[in-house]
């Protein structure tokens, strides 16, 4: 099986489309989620860091099933019933919320079940990318991340509202941005375009191929290993302690909060439209990345100090600038060295590990500001992340690795 574009028809722009409302959807999430918990229901950080695992967790048991499962499907139509499936998370949220009965449990549930979707969405969606472009792969990676963080700004901004929209309105765009999703991903690759499955009687799904490839790769185990490190010293933190520094430092509501993402959204569009130039040509992405995590950790130091709301939000672009950087960097590399039949489980290690690492990092970062305080919860983990990197740069040869090759899409059948 080996990847296949569609001379005749350039359905990128479905693909696209459908990663921009979906991305939109997600920016709903990424800002309600976390503020019905602190700023509604009035949780505190241990059980803020335990909400975000309910999302997160799912993705350490079902994303290497997820990607095994793209492997053996129709890209088009398994990711337009998958994302038709938020609706049942949706639904139950949305009813709960008009009649004011929300509880704590049920948000949990909630993101369980949320989370356990997401992890079969995101290897899928990953590998469909590239079956419908003929561009250079890396330029590809860049412009569907600028679309994708570029949508999930407008859906900050739209969850930002909170206050002046009820909650269940929110919620349900959230709903009608998925179902919209759905329609156009089924567009960009319909039945009889990209790759046909293996018949089901001789259909085999390995879960674990992707995990043996990866063990074995000398390329790839080092980035995973680095890229797990990002998820839990970066993601971890930042998805309890900005909740948490709008709600308990600034004294601010949901509207300052959705300005905090979209500093930070806006760095990382930053990010990819620097890259989407000179991303093919560079030779040392595993150093770049090397350095964009220990700039992390200084910047979780400044935001330790409390710095005043002038300086934090352009520490906020910066922390975007950096983290968009490192995952677009990651992802081109992750699709450079995975061969075409196996990507969806590559892909999905990948996201096991930027994802999976994410929930101990948040419940570690909850139980560490419930502990200590914010501030020396920040100087904490932006110290560890300072040693993690050091320890990465000097025994993963992610500093001394150069790209072998420049990687670009394969020229159509003729």
């Amino acid at each position: 099986m080996t990847d296949r574009v569609d001379p005749g028809t350039n359905r990128f722009p479905f693909y696209l489309g459908a990663v921009g409302t979906s991305s939109m959807a997600m920016g709903l999430q990424t800002v309600l989620f976390p503020w019905i918990v602190v700023g509604v229901l009035g949780e505190d950080a241990h059980r803020l860091g335990l909400a975000q695992m309910a999302v997160m967790i799912p993705n350490l048991l079902f994303i290497l099933v997820g990607g095994a499962l793209s492997d053996s499907r129709h890209l088009g139509t398994h990711l337009g019933r998958l994302y038709l499936l938020y609706a049942l998370p949706l639904g139950l949220i949305i009813t709960l919320a008009f009649s004011e009965q929300l509880a704590y449990w049920q948000l949990l549930v909630y993101g369980v079940v949320y989370g356990m979707i997401t992890a079969f969405v995101q290897p899928a969606r990953e590998s469909l990318l590239p079956q419908l472009t003929r561009q250079v792969l890396q330029t590809a990676v860049a412009k569907s991340a600028l679309v994708q963080f570029g949508a999930q700004s407008l859906g900050i901004s739209a969850a930002g509202l909170l206050g002046y929209i009820e909650l269940p309105q929110l919620l349900a765009l959230q709903l009608l941005l998925f179902v919209v999703t759905s329609q156009l991903v089924r567009r960009s690759q319909p039945r009889g375009e990209g790759f046909a499955p293996p018949d089901r009687a001789v259909r085999e799904v390995k879960i674990f191929e992707g995990v043996k490839l990866v063990l074995g790769h000398k390329r790839l185990l080092p980035l995973m290993i680095l890229v797990g490190t990002t998820g839990f010293f970066g993601i971890g933190a930042y998805m309890v302690a900005m909740p948490l520094l709008a709600r308990t430092v600034y004294q601010q509501g949901a509207g300052f909060f959705a300005m905090m993402q979209l500093c930070f959204v806006a760095g990382i569009m930053i990010a990819n439209l620097i890259l989407m130039r000179w991303v093919g040509s560079l030779q040392r992405p595993g150093r770049m990345m090397l350095v964009s995590l220990l700039l992390r950790g200084v910047l979780i130091c400044i935001l330790a100090l409390q710095v005043p709301i002038w300086l934090l939000f352009p520490v906020l672009v910066v922390w975007g600038i950096l983290s968009g950087m490192s995952m677009t960097l990651g992802r081109s590399m992750t699709h450079e060295e995975a061969p075409p039949q196996l990507r969806s489980r590559v892909v999905s290690v990948y996201q096991l590990c930027l994802f999976g690492a994410a929930p101990l990092g948040a419940w570690m970062a909850g139980f560490a500001i419930d502990s200590y305080g914010i501030s020396a919860a920040l100087l904490l983990l932006g110290t560890l992340t300072f040693v993690v990197t050091g320890a990465s740069a000097l025994f993963s040869g992610l500093w001394q690795q150069r790209r072998e090759t420049q990687s670009a899409q394969p020229s159509p059948p003729r």
